[in-house]
């Protein structure tokens, strides 16, 4: 993995619009900054709107456009902040500080295959590691994608034998959850060499984490969680490691092995 440098700059708002249910795509080019620094499993963190917030707010990123210098961010309207977000009009100018965490771009031509597996809003970055994945071989990557329902789905924009779907409510794809669906497909290559990246809510993970030792497949899992600094200062998303060691979400990952997570600690 590798760590970049990290600017404070502005960027300005190319386009900001909703994608689905609740969530919407927010494109910002950076003043003063090259996106090609920019990894996969790399997050930005957005000067608070809400004036009441002092918190800064974490986004993953969803995608980078290097021919036009601009990189998206997913987001769900979950409060003021976000609210606030929605609402801001192309041409503006927006804060932001970054790239932050640890990203990487795995060999995947060590193995077979390399499986995406994202619940709800954690679908975003692992956007971008598709992209990343397929510029060194074509259709190695599969990205399997839960949400709720149909309305809640964002248009990623693959073909079918690249994606494969479940929805809580079963009005699209495979009916029950994405760990369902994920351990459904896995059990058909357990004697493949399969690479897994995840990213969801953490029992989704730890799901995924679990079933993946018994099948031996590698994983690796995309934290989050609410930060204050996002550049490892405040210690406020330290997470304990099986090992006994703490880390910080926002400067040793976000992106862990799945395998050094105590997830009983991370709750």
């Amino acid at each position: 993995m590798a760590e970049n440098p990290i600017h404070v700059c502005q960027a300005k708002i190319v386009s900001n619009e909703q994608i689905a249910k609740d969530t919407w795509e927010l494109f910002l080019e950076p003043s003063d900054f090259d996106v090609t620094q920019i990894l996969p499993g790399q997050f930005i963190c957005l000067q608070p709107l809400n004036s009441q917030s002092a918190m800064a707010r974490p986004f993953s990123i969803s995608m980078v456009r290097t021919f036009k210098g601009i990189f998206s961010i997913w987001y769900k309207v979950v409060g003021e902040n976000t609210r606030l977000l929605s609402q801001l009009p192309e041409g503006q100018q927006i804060k932001f500080w970054g790239p932050l965490g640890n990203g990487f771009i795995p060999e995947p031509n060590f193995y077979d295959e390399v499986w995406l597996v994202g619940g709800g809003i954690g679908i975003a970055p692992l956007c971008f590691f598709k992209k990343g994945i397929t510029e060194y071989q074509e259709g190695i990557a599969k990205v399997f994608y839960g949400a709720k329902s149909k309305d809640e789905l964002i248009d990623l924009q693959l073909d079918e034998d690249e994606l494969t779907i479940a929805t809580d409510d079963g009005s699209a794809g495979y009916h029950g959850l994405v760990t369902g669906l994920f351990f459904d497909k896995a059990k058909e290559y357990k004697d493949k060499k399969i690479l897994v990246i995840t990213c969801g809510p953490n029992k989704m993970m730890e799901q995924i984490s679990s079933l993946c030792g018994l099948l031996k497949f590698d994983c690796y899992v995309i934290l989050e969680r609410i930060m204050a600094c996002g550049i490892g200062a405040c210690l406020g998303c330290s997470i304990k490691m099986k090992s006994g060691e703490m880390k910080r979400i926002c400067h040793d990952g976000p992106v862990f092995k799945a395998e050094e997570v105590d997830w009983n600690a991370l709750g």
